[in-house]
């Protein structure tokens, strides 16, 4: 499989941590925010992961379902492991 030159993996991993994190700072499951999605459990899980990269458009559902805005999911530049 060919690595694309703007795949930003490092980013991608935090944004899946930060999904995580506030998933369970708010008490929801994996299977909830599946269930409410639509998406499949395992396509949360990789997202979680840092596996695969989403979309915008899912970026703003998880935001509308866990009650935060957009942009928490990104408050990670200044130290957030990876």
């Amino acid at each position: 499989m060919r690595k694309s030159k703007y795949k930003d993996e490092k980013r991608i991993k935090q944004f899946g941590l930060k999904l995580r994190e506030i998933r369970k700072k708010k008490g929801v499951s994996q299977e909830t925010l599946a269930y409410t999605t639509d998406l499949h459990l395992s396509q949360i899980g990789r997202i979680e992961r840092g596996e695969i990269n989403t979309s915008i458009s899912f970026v703003f559902l998880f935001a509308d379902t866990l009650g935060v805005a957009p942009a928490e999911f990104f408050d990670f530049e200044n130290g957030d492991r990876v």
